[in-house]
């Protein structure tokens, strides 16, 4: 897991958070504000459109991995492919009626 860099001047206390909560999300605009209690962060409050385009980079991410796993996959099938062992044109007609 990636390791959470956060600057002091980004974190706040769940109570400033309650106390100013308008003020801490135009914050959020410019920066993530990351929210403390007890010394630990809990949450992060961060603009919309920042939290949409990580998703998308997720998304991205998550079908390149996908991708190279069927790129993989197909490859070792083609390794271990036997012509011997497919199924001849007339069969598979012969399933279809």
């Amino acid at each position: 897991m990636a390791t959470l860099n956060v600057e002091r001047e980004n974190m706040v206390s769940s109570t400033d958070i309650v106390r100013n909560f308008s003020k801490m999300l135009d914050k959020s605009k410019e920066t993530p504000v990351f929210i403390m209690r007890n010394n630990d962060i809990e949450g992060i409050i961060m603009d919309i459109e920042e939290y949409e385009m990580l998703l998308e980079k997720i998304e991205y991410l998550e079908n390149q991995l996908e991708d190279a796993y069927i790129m993989k996959e197909l490859k070792e099938r083609k390794e271990r492919f036997d012509i011997k062992d497919a199924v001849k044109e007339d069969e598979v007609m012969d399933l279809l009626d």
